[in-house]
Parts: C-alpha cells; sequence; structure tokens
C-alpha cells in the first residue's frame, strides 16, 4: 500500500497542543513566529489573547470584548498581520465575535490581495475562517433546514467552542446591509477559486478555502476552530440550512470543469485534490443526487477502477477485462442484469484461498483514494452504491476486511448498503472470517455487519450462528451460557474463563445492542438473564456495558416477561447503580420500563441506603427525579404523582408542551 505507514491509517496530530509552549520557546531566540516579522510588544500581546481563548472565556460577552479589541490593533496592518503564524491564529480564534464594521473591513483588505492571501499559509487560515463567518451571518437562524427541538437540545452536552460561535453568528441581529455584504463575500470568495481553478487544485492552502466555499455554497456548515476538537468530531452536530438556489449553480460549474481536465483520474491519488472531490460529492449529495450519481460514476469508472502502476502487469490486464466488460453495458435494464450476475457468481464461488488470488483496484493502494471512496459511499444513492459494491468489493470484501487501512471503506459501504441482496451477497463472503475478523482485532468490520443485518433485516440468524461459533460457544450449554460475557469482550470461551475484568469491548456492546434488536434474539436474552447479578451490574456499571440496558429495554422484540426478570434480577445492585454516572443512565431505563410493583422496591431500596446515594452527584440527581424523598413520607402520595406523571407522558404531544420553570419544578423543589 501506498499509505507510507506499513498499511496503518494515520492518527490526527492534535493541534496545538505544543503550539503554545514552541511558540514561546522560539521567542527566547528571537523568533517571532513564522510568516511576517513582528516585533517583540506586538508579539506579546498576540500570544498573551492565544494564552487567554486556549484557558477558556467565561461568556460570549467577554470574547466580543476582546475580538474588538484586538481587531481594533490590527488597523491598516491587516495583511502583515495575518501572515504571521502567531497572529493568524489569535486573529482565526476571534473573527467569529468581532463587530460587523471589523469583518467588513477585512473583507475589503483580504479582497484587494485575494491571490497571495488564498496561498498565504498563516493568512489563507483568517480567510478560509472569514468564509465560515460570512456564510452563518448570511443565512441567520431561520436558514436552519431542521430546528432544534427543545428534547435535542436536552441532550445535546455543554457547547463547546465551535457550538457557540455558531450560536452567536446565527442569533445576533446584524443589520440587513452587513447581512447583504456576507453574502456577496460568500460569492465572491466562491466565483475567485471557481475562477482560478488550474492555479488553486494542487495549492495546499488554497484547497482548504475551496472545499469550504463549496460546502457553503450548498449550505454545508463545518466549523474550524483553532485549538479545538477535530472536525470528524464537531461534524456530529452538523447543521443543514437553506442558501439561494443561485449558490448551488456556482457550486455545479465545479465538478462540471473539473471532469474535463485530462488529469481528474489522477485526482484521487493525491490528498489535496481527493480531498476537494471529497467535499464536491459531499455537496451533490445535498442539492443534486442525479448529479452525484453521474460524477460518482465517472471517479469509478476512470480512476478507481485503474490497475495498480506497481501491480504484476497480468493482473492489470485482468482488471481491464473487467472494466470494459462492465463499460460494455451502458443501457440502464443491462446495468442492473450485469450487477446480478455479478452478485451471483460471487455468492456461488467460495472465497479466495491466498492473497495472490485477489486483484485489487488502485483505490485500495491509496489512503487518499480509500479515503475518498469512504465518502462516495457515504453519500451515494442506493444505484451508484450497488454499483461500487459490484465493482470494487464483490469478490474481494474478506480480504479487504482484513487489512488495516481498507477495512474502514468496507465499514463505510455495510453502514450504508441498501438493498438486502447486496448485503447477503457481502455476508456469504464474509462468515467464514469471522473468527480470523475478531483474532486480529478488526472489530469494526463484524460491528459494521451485524448493524447492517439489524437494519436491512436480513441474515440475522446466519449473523447469531457466525458469533457463536467464532466465540466458541457452540454445541454445550455450559459454554451457551457464556456467549454474552464473550460477546461484550469479544474473547473466546477459553480466553473469558479465566477473564475476571470488567472490561467491555466498544465494539462488543455495539454487537450486544445490535442482536438484542433482532427478530429473534431469545439465545442472548437468556444467557443475559442466567448471569449472577453482581456480574450484570458491574457491566452495566461500564461506560460500553451501560448501553446494552438501552437495548434490551427497547427492543420490541424482547418480552415484557424478560424484562421484568432482569428488573428483578438487579434488585439489591440499585443503589451501586445509581451512584456511578453509566450505572445511573442503566437504571433510568430499568425505572422507565419497570410495572408499578417493580417501582416500589426500587424506591424503597433507594431510600432505604439514602445517605449512600445522595453521597453521589449523580445518586443526588436520581434522588431528586425520582422525587424519593416524597416517597418515604408517603409511598401512596408517590405513587399517586408518579401515576399522573405517567399519564401526561402518555398524552399527545400538543397538550404536553410546558415552559421550562414547569419542566423543571420537581428538580427546583
Amino acid at each position: 500500500m501506498q499509505s507510507g505507514n506499513g498499511g496503518k491509517r494515520k492518527k490526527p496530530k492534535k493541534k496545538g497542543s505544543r503550539f503554545l509552549q514552541n511558540a514561546k520557546g522560539f521567542a527566547k531566540q528571537g523568533i517571532f513566529g513564522r510568516g511576517t516579522h513582528i516585533d517583540d510588544e506586538q508579539f506579546s500581546y498576540f500570544i498573551n489573547i492565544l494564552d487567554a481563548m486556549k484557558a477558556g472565556l467565561s461568556d460570549v460577552e467577554e470574547r466580543v470584548n476582546m475580538a474588538n479589541n484586538v481587531f481594533d490593533q490590527t488597523n491598516e496592518q491587516e495583511i502583515r498581520l495575518a501572515s504571521n503564524q502567531i497572529v493568524s491564529k489569535a486573529l482565526e480564534s476571534l473573527i467569529g465575535f468581532v463587530d460587523a464594521p471589523h469583518l467588513e473591513r477585512y473583507f475589503i483588505k483580504f479582497g484587494e490581495n485575494l491571490r497571495p492571501m488564498c496561498s498565504d499559509r498563516f493568512a489563507s487560515h483568517v480567510l478560509q475562517k472569514m468564509l465560515e463567518i460570512a456564510f452563518l451571518r448570511a443565512l441567520g437562524k431561520d436558514a436552519a433546514q431542521k430546528p432544534e427541538s427543545e428534547s435535542d437540545a436536552a441532550k445535546r452536552p455543554k457547547p463547546d467552542a465551535a457550538q457557540i460561535e455558531e450560536q452567536y453568528n446565527l442569533e445576533t441581529e446584524f443589520s440587513d446591509e452587513h447581512r447583504e455584504q456576507c453574502r456577496q463575500f460568500v460569492v465572491r470568495i466562491s466565483k475567485f477559486m471557481l475562477n482560478n481553478l488550474e492555479d488553486f487544485v494542487w495549492d495546499s492552502c488554497a484547497t482548504h478555502i475551496m472545499r469550504t466555499a463549496i460546502l457553503c455554497l450548498v449550505g454545508v456548515h463545518v466549523p474550524k476552530i483553532a485549538f479545538e476538537k477535530s472536525g470528524v468530531d464537531m461534524a456530529k452536530y452538523r447543521k443543514l440550512y437553506t442558501v439561494p438556489e443561485e449558490w448551488h449553480e456556482v457550486m455545479k460549474e465545479f465538478p462540471q470543469r473539473l471532469e474535463m481536465w485530462p488529469q481528474f483520474p489522477d485526482f484521487p491519488y493525491e490528498d489535496q485534490t481527493s480531498a476537494l472531490l471529497g467535499a464536491i460529492c459531499i455537496a451533490l449529495g445535498v442539492v443534486d443526487k442525479s448529479m452525484l450519481k453521474h460524477f460518482g460514476k465517472k471517479i469509478l469508472m476512470e480512476s478507481f477502477l485503474k490497475p495498480n502502476d506497481e501491480a504484476n502487469p497480468d493482473d492489470n490486464d485482468e482488471l481491464k477485462e473487467t472494466k470494459n466488460e462492465i463499460k460494455v453495458d451502458k443501457d440502464k435494464d443491462e446495468e442492473e442484469k450485469s450487477a446480478t450476475k455479478t452478485k451471483a457468481n460471487a455468492e456461488t464461488e467460495p472465497p479466495p484461498e491466498s492473497e495472490a488470488d485477489v486483484v485489487l483496484p488502485k483505490v485500495f493502494h491509496y489512503q487518499s483514494a480509500i479515503i475518498l471512496l469512504e465518502t462516495l459511499l457515504s453519500v451515494a444513492g442506493a444505484k451508484l452504491l450497488t454499483q461500487l459494491f459490484a465493482m470494487l468489493f464483490s469478490g474481494r470484501i474478506a480480504h479487504l476486511a482484513l487489512q488495516r487501512q481498507a477495512n474502514f471503506a468496507v465499514q463505510r459501504l455495510l453502514n450504508n448498503i441498501h438493498e438486502a441482496s447486496d448485503l447477503e451477497s457481502a455476508f456469504n463472503e464474509l462468515q467464514p472470517y469471522t473468527e480470523e475478523l475478531l483474532q486480529s482485532g478488526l472489530t469494526g468490520v463484524v460491528s459494521a455487519l451485524s448493524g447492517a443485518c439489524l437494519r436491512l433485516g436480513a441474515k440475522q440468524a446466519q449473523m447469531i450462528a457466525a458469533l457463536q461459533s467464532a466465540l466458541h460457544v457452540t454445541r454445550d450449554k455450559e459454554k451457551s451460557k457464556m456467549f454474552f460475557t464473550c460477546l461484550i469482550k469479544l474473547k473466546p470461551y477459553e480466553v473469558v474463563v479465566d477473564d475476571q475484568s470488567t472490561f467491555v469491548h466498544l465494539h462488543g456492546s455495539l454487537i450486544a445492542q445490535h442482536l438484542l434488536k433482532f427478530n429473534k434474539p431469545i439465545f442472548l436474552v437468556n444467557s443475559i438473564l442466567e448471569l449472577p447479578a453482581a456480574q450484570l451490574a458491574q457491566v452495566f456499571n461500564t461506560p460500553n456495558g451501560s448501553h446494552i440496558v438501552d437495548a434490551f429495554m427497547q427492543s420490541t422484540y424482547i418480552g415484557e416477561k424478560s424484562r421484568e426478570r432482569l428488573i428483578r434480577q438487579l434488585e439489591g445492585f440499585y443503589v451501586d447503580l445509581a451512584i456511578t454516572r453509566h450505572g445511573s443512565r442503566a437504571l433510568e431505563q430499568c425505572f422507565k420500563a419497570a410495572q408499578e410493583a417493580q417501582k416500589l422496591r426500587i424506591a424503597k431500596e433507594l431510600t432505604s441506603k439514602a445517605n449512600m446515594t445522595k453521597g453521589s452527584p449523580f445518586g443526588q440527581l436520581i434522588y431528586a427525579k425520582y422525587r424519593l424523598d416524597t416517597f418515604k413520607l408517603s409511598p401512596t402520595q408517590w405513587q399517586a404523582s408518579l401515576s399522573q406523571k405517567v399519564e401526561e407522558e402518555q398524552k399527545p404531544e400538543k397538550t404536553k408542551k410546558r415552559t421550562a420553570s414547569e419542566l423543571f419544578k420537581e428538580i427546583i423543589n
């Protein structure tokens, strides 16, 4: 593989972890940041600003005041200071909180020097951040396509810097003139990038601005925050915004022009151009599925299916023949028949016995191309996904799953697969390798496979059987009782017997949750219920194990009697659960699913050791949430108020709306 790291995916560097420390060290040598020169006084000022930002400011008002003061200091020196490493970090951190006049001043100054600013390794970060802020201010909060409900807001953790900045720029009342200037800036930068594609496509600085512009034009916001989490982490709460239709047309010109270039087939194999194609695929997935299908198919046929330059010449000939055979079938009906035929052959033919039998297209030899393939798999429609599966994965998916780098693409395929027939074909190839995948530590593939079986309702019994065989718990009643323990640790029976730890594997927990939601989860349910209560409590007290209770209580295929039995089995351990972060979650799920009599027993157990329960912050929350002080005074009154609360929760949504003070009245009291 051409990844340069032994076939393993590179770990992202922690940005900013030692940046300030290194900057201060170089300052002692008279080096005040890379890029343009600044004097000692300016360096001290901006490094103190960065220290304050890194430590965190208490409220938005402080950030706004600091931002305006800093941007005042840069007056008439915008370009020079933005091109310095230290200053650019400070400007990038604060530009989201500046007042309209300061931001408009930067629009003008940068607009006069756009070409050098796009290629400057420090000022380009400021320009990229300006584009993001202009996008948010141009649209406002009313442009959000899916407004956040109160329940979603309650589930969201404490907002980080990216969310605070986004909220400020969306909700602050800016003048119509400023919003119009922001709109014009977004379009101007986007068209400038479009008109200078030849200069900027391979520019490591300018491509980041280009990708941000492409996503902004379709209403996708990806935060860029100095010293904060990576974009992948922050994408979890990313929103989609409604943008003017003319923005869509500007964005569509990017793929239309790029696909005409003779260098297009080589784009996936270079980091900068591969990331650019990925951004285009995401954007097309939002605004034009038909164009995405055409663009994705062009990438597939002209680039992904290219033979690897360093591969065996005979293998190259075989790949070319395969590609030519597929290209002949241009009609849609013939394409579907060809894909069906390929899948049928994959199901009947045995998996390859050695690596020499597997011919891999060029895409699987380059990390940048694999990442682009993952992006395309995540946004592709059903037909394009079937084509990707048939041409790239069918017949070699097991081999790819066992590779440290390519297995991520297999996981993405399984997470997005649409057709049950494709899943069955993939399952038939992967099933014989389940144990080998677990032994190799490539457990994400097995988790993705079980998730696909749940989502499409196919191969569920075979999935359970494959896991039983891989974990060595078949053909023996005593061993079968250990299925749940082996599953959450993802270790075979022989190893688990001597393992007394409380470790719960992340993918083991996810697989267990998937299996509990299968149509017939009885085998796993019995395995859980036959475990000692003390061991169950230990599992449910772990971060990964606590979520298994959610699946058990929420599954539509687990009977009421099984739920009651688990709740009854945990009696005597509810205090231990209540006083821990993750155990308290499990307790809440049990209480929610419990019958009236069981709720009384849980409340009695918690109040019998009230000091121990209230000695933990999590226990205090449980005590307040379920009003256990009322229970101690009058269990009858507590039970009546509990029944009333259940009735209110079961009312239609329209009659359930209450004010925030009413919602939290119980806790306040």
